[in-house]
């Protein structure tokens, strides 16, 4: 299975986020999974893919021009596909994904995640789409959510959908779910 992971480019103010990155990239290697992300060095990206190349995953990466011709870090990658925007980044994640996993991160995460909710919502895709909550970090999120629910601006299938997990083993247990 290719898991795109979505995540941030900073390691964040809470060593569980980075600690969840590593077990991410070591569970997707041991799993014999593939993972699709970002492409960069950096931040929980970095973290996520350095477990996952150390344990032997295949690891794809999707990075647009104006990244890899900055000071940014890169992995010695198998694959690194190089596009001309951050839209046709996305696009590219989206059509390697068979699943879709987000480590806490930023705006750009969040806006990563909401394409596949919205393509959720749409039946475009059936495909896990998971937050990781370390540390609660998503329980705002979640709670909107609910509210969306609550105020008919999401229906019970989509809700249904869009999963949060506590752990990578939780995420494990439901990526495992789905691909049965």
């Amino acid at each position: 299975m290719n898991i795109t992971v979505y995540c941030g480019s900073s390691r964040g103010d809470v060593p569980a986020y980075a600690q969840a990155a590593r077990e991410l990239g070591e569970w997707i290697a041991s799993a014999g999974h593939s993972l699709v992300y970002g492409g960069s060095a950096i931040g929980l990206m970095g973290i996520v893919a350095g477990a996952a190349l150390e344990g032997g995953a295949h690891v794809t990466g999707v990075e647009p021009r104006f990244f890899l011709e900055s000071d940014i870090p890169q992995h010695d990658l198998p694959v690194l596909f190089d596009v001309e925007t951050m839209s046709e980044r996305k696009a590219k994640m989206i059509e390697l994904g068979d699943a879709f996993v987000a480590l806490p991160g930023g705006i750009g995460t969040l806006e990563e995640m909401t394409e596949i909710m919205s393509r959720v919502r749409l039946r475009l895709t059936h495909a896990p789409c998971i937050f990781l909550n370390i540390d609660g970090f998503y329980d705002t999120f979640r709670a909107f959510l609910d509210e969306l629910l609550a105020h008919g601006f999401v229906d019970a299938y989509e809700h249904e959908a869009i999963v949060f997990a506590d752990s990578v083993d939780e995420a494990a247990r439901m990526l495992g779910e789905a691909r049965a």
